[in-house]
């Protein structure tokens, strides 16, 4: 799509609005694919054999 402003105000808030969508979809994808902080402990995960 190509975007054309009218004014230098509407230029700026296109600009604007596509850093964002952008910081969105970076935070999109550390959020998916990213670590977690929380460690496991190793007797979380699994019942002690009796």
């Amino acid at each position: 799509m190509i975007e054309t402003a009218a004014n230098a105000r509407i230029a700026q808030a296109m600009q604007d609005a596509h850093a964002e969508r952008s910081r969105a979809f970076v935070g999109m994808f550390k959020w998916l694919f990213g670590k977690s902080e929380t460690p496991l402990v190793d007797f979380g995960l699994t019942v002690p054999s009796r």
